[in-house]
């Protein structure tokens, strides 16, 4: 089930995108205008994590995610039956609305039922599989877009997500604990703001930001480097991408199967390491060749793979920093993620210069960030440890 509900997400943002070049044609509108369909649903994403995690920690989880899920429903059948190009955009910001639910709350009931370190592997296990999906995802999206048409894929979506609200409402019980206090909302917003000071949260919210930021960064920047700065084909990213995705499923792989025996934290550092050494070994390796596509993928491969170990014990330890607060820290950490993520993305885009190093700097200084915020929140743990413990 918690897979399902990491789908949703991946699967609604990504079916849509090999279809919007027609939509110029479709609606008469102008790129910037399409654009605003992919641009809109990320920043409702973001900010729809603010909402659920606390109305999870005052309602509980099972009612607020099936209030998602029916969101998640009506949304693509605006979108399908949409006349303008308006009208698809606000059906794309409440689709956002509706699968932020499945993100959410796959990490908060993994945390849940789970201590930190088996909730570490599940995130893993439940990421890795969303990562999969969604590579997947644009290719049939695509196919459906040429041999059906673009609004076949929303009719799909809105059938995908009335399976995953059955499922949940027959199946899918309470997992707020028991002994939770049900204050009122504003309240729960105001203890929930109380996480912003915990070096703990921070450290940990900000490594799983920093990873991901490095994800996005490479994936925006990559695409214009294969063309500005290697002389390759638009074709050729596509065929290097597998190097990225691969290498994060791996990494997420290994936090699923490892944690147990390794221990979350040898995770981390493992997976940190691994990126530390990868990013001198970039820079030297385009330095002393000409560079090439494998000497930025591989090295890149080797980083994801490194963030895909420590990003689920990453967001594992700041979810469960107060155990009546899971709901608000994922919401919070959620948001922060993709707000700096999405703020990277077109800071590479504007600092293109046609070299490969705007996106190197920027890929090397997250993964070095990351490191400086696990340490972070080692050194609140520790503060902590003759006080109370940061995880129950």
């Amino acid at each position: 089930m918690l897979i399902m509900l990491g789908v949703v997400n991946p699967f609604a943002f990504q079916v849509f995108l090999p279809s919007m070049p027609g939509l110029i044609k479709e609606f008469g509108a102008s790129h910037s205008a399409v654009q605003l369909t992919v641009s809109l649903y990320v920043g409702a994403f973001a900010f729809a994590q603010l909402g659920y995690g606390p109305l999870a920690d005052r309602f509980g989880r099972r009612r607020v995610i099936l209030v998602g899920l029916a969101i998640y429903i009506i949304a693509p059948l605006i979108c399908a039956t949409a006349q303008s190009i308006e009208a698809l955009t606000a059906g794309r910001v409440l689709q956002a609305i509706g699968a932020c639910a499945g993100l959410v709350f796959a990490r908060v009931i993994a945390r849940d039922l789970h201590n930190r370190s088996r909730a570490a592997g599940v995130i893993g296990f439940v990421t890795m599989m969303a990562a999969l999906a969604g590579s997947a995802t644009p290719i049939f999206g695509g196919w459906i877009d040429v041999t059906i048409g673009w609004r076949m894929n929303f009719w799909i979506t809105s059938a995908f997500g009335s399976v995953i609200f059955i499922i949940t409402l027959l199946w899918l019980p309470e997992t707020r604990p028991k002994n939770t206090t049900a204050d009122n909302i504003f309240t729960m917003y105001k203890r929930g703001l109380k996480l912003l000071r915990s070096p703990v949260f921070l450290g940990y919210a900000g490594h799983g930001a920093c990873t991901l930021s490095a994800w996005y960064a490479m994936v925006t920047g990559l695409p214009f480097i294969m063309v500005d700065a290697l002389n390759q084909p638009t074709t050729a990213y596509g065929l290097y991408f597998p190097f990225l995705a691969l290498g994060y499923v791996i990494g997420n792989m290994v936090t699923a199967r490892m944690v147990h025996s390794w221990g979350l934290h040898r995770l981390i550092v493992f997976g940190i390491g691994l990126a530390l050494i990868a990013c001198p070994v970039m820079v030297v390796w385009n330095l002393n060749i000409s560079p090439v596509p494998l000497a930025l993928f591989l090295p890149m491969g080797l980083i994801s793979l490194s963030h895909g170990m420590s990003q689920p014990g990453a967001i594992s330890g700041a979810i469960g920093v107060n155990p009546a607060l899971v709901g608000s820290a994922a919401g919070l950490m959620g948001f922060g993620q993709w707000i700096i993520a999405a703020i990277t993305s077109q800071v590479v885009g504007m600092t293109q210069n046609g070299t490969i190093w705007p996106t190197v700097i920027v890929v090397i200084s997250f993964t070095v960030l990351s490191y400086l915020s696990y340490l972070l929140a080692r050194w609140g743990e520790a503060r902590e440890i003759n006080t109370q413990p940061s995880f129950q």
